[in-house]
This record gives structure tokens, sequence and C-alpha cells, in this order.
């Protein structure tokens, strides 16, 4: 219906067909979703002993095989002992790192032949019709251990195909009544892509316009309200903590701030 408002009701057996006019929708959920990272997952995957890379596109370790890049919020490796310790460890934040290979074969040489230890890095790569996610040390997990990464992680959201259907629902999640305010955009995505049928260039810049418009409301949204305080990364006083002293200073990656 709402698409009906941009594009009106002709060629509706023609040129705008129905599932024209599904698919388009769908197209701009997903984009949306790519755009601003809006819906995330989260994903457990059990490692194994001295295992050091997981494929990120594998049903197995990623559930409806639905990911698309790690999401802002960083992952996690924890580890449970069983018996009458019951500890659990946690590996996070700045003592879970994210780097790249080529880091690693320059500040960790021999890397590749670790037999296992508390993960300190993360890194991904590519490999085939593969997305690997490794770490560094691979996990030494015992006997009586568990070890556990929790992965959260930009998905792409399911299709729609019936009027019933709420963008961002799949069959774990319930409604998200706080992307309403946002469904009129999907609306001019697909207008964007159906008036180029009919050759409205002007029509249809005007219609990603409008949707862009939704994306940068959503994204500013997100931005925190109020002042920000601003502090150094590194605390120059008291105690230095350094991992690798002997290799003098090290650029960590930029785009382990970043999203994608």
């Amino acid at each position: 219906d709402r698409l009906d408002e941009e594009l009106g009701t002709d060629d509706s057996t023609r040129l705008f067909l129905t599932a024209r006019r599904q698919r388009a929708i769908n197209q701009g959920v997903r984009q949306f979703a790519d755009l601003t990272a809006c819906f995330t997952k989260e994903s457990s995957i059990a490692c194994s002993n001295a295992v050091r890379e997981y494929d990120l596109l594998s049903t197995v370790n990623t559930t409806g095989g639905d990911f698309v890049r790690l999401s802002k919020q960083e992952p996690e490796y924890r580890l449970v002992s069983s018996g009458s310790s019951g500890s659990t460890q946690y590996v996070a934040g700045p003592d879970f790192r994210r780097v790249t290979v080529q880091w690693l074969d320059e500040y960790e040489p021999g890397w590749r032949q670790s037999t296992g230890g508390t993960p300190q890095y993360y890194y991904e790569r590519t490999q085939g019709g593969k997305r690997l996610f490794g770490m560094y040390p691979p996990p030494k997990i015992g006997t009586s251990q568990v070890g556990t990464l929790r992965l959260p992680f930009v998905a792409r959201p399911s299709s729609m195909t019936s009027d019933t259907d709420v963008p961002f629902k799949d069959s774990s999640l319930a409604n998200r009544p706080d992307f309403e305010p946002y469904h009129e955009a999907f609306a001019h995505f697909g207008a964007y892509r159906l008036e180029k049928l009919r050759l409205q260039t002007a029509e249809s810049g005007q219609q990603l316009q409008a949707f862009m418009g939704y994306v940068q409301r959503f994204l500013g949204a997100l931005t925190p309200k109020g002042g920000t305080t601003v502090r150094v990364a590194r605390s120059y006083f008291g105690e230095a903590r350094s991992r690798r002293p002997s290799v003098g200073p090290v650029a960590w990656p930029t785009d382990r701030w970043g999203d994608r």
C-alpha cells in the first residue's frame, strides 16, 4: 500500500508487477539494514582445543546463515572450567584486539605454529567461499573446560512475502515497534528501483534521496545526547603496560573502531 502511494496503481499488471514490487521493497529493507547496521544478532560458537579459525558463513557457526559482517560490538571469548574450581574466564575489549594477518606475520613470527593458549588477538580473512574468523593464540581447552566465542554480527533480514509480514522479523524475534517510524523508507527505495522501469530518472533520484533521508535520520537518532568526555587512549602516568616492549611502537589497525 505504501508503495502504491509513491508509484500509483497503474501498470500493476504489466510493468509494476506484484513480484517486482515485493522484490524492490525487500531490497530496500536489506539496504537499510546494511547502511545502518540496525539488524544485529549474536552467535555462540563452540570452540575446540587448538582450533584457530571458524567459518562465519557456515550455518553451524552463525544460525540461519545470515551473516553480513561483524558488528561494532566486539567479540568475546569465554572459557568455563567445571569441577571443584568452576571458574569462568572472559577475554574481551583491550585483551582481545582486532589485528590483520599481515600484522601477525610482522609482530608474531611463527604464530601459525602455535599449539594453543589464551586468545589475545582476532582477525578475519577470506578463502574462496569461506569467511574465516581466527584467534591467536588458538584457544587451549582442557577436558573439563568449555570454550565459547560470543560473536555479535550484522545480519541479513529475511524477505517479506505476504501483506502481514513485518520488516526485521524472523522466527526467533518478535515485532520491532522501534522500526515503525522508518517503514516508509522501504517504499521510497522500492519506488527508486521501479521508477527506472518507466525511465523516470528524476523521480527515481528523488525517491533515493528520500530513502537516504530516513537512513540519516536513523543514524542521527543513535548519536548520544548531551556532552561527551574526551580522554587519551593510553595513560602515560603510573605503571606502563605493554604486550611487546621489545618491538617498539606498534600501530594498531584502525578498522577495529569501524563497523565495515
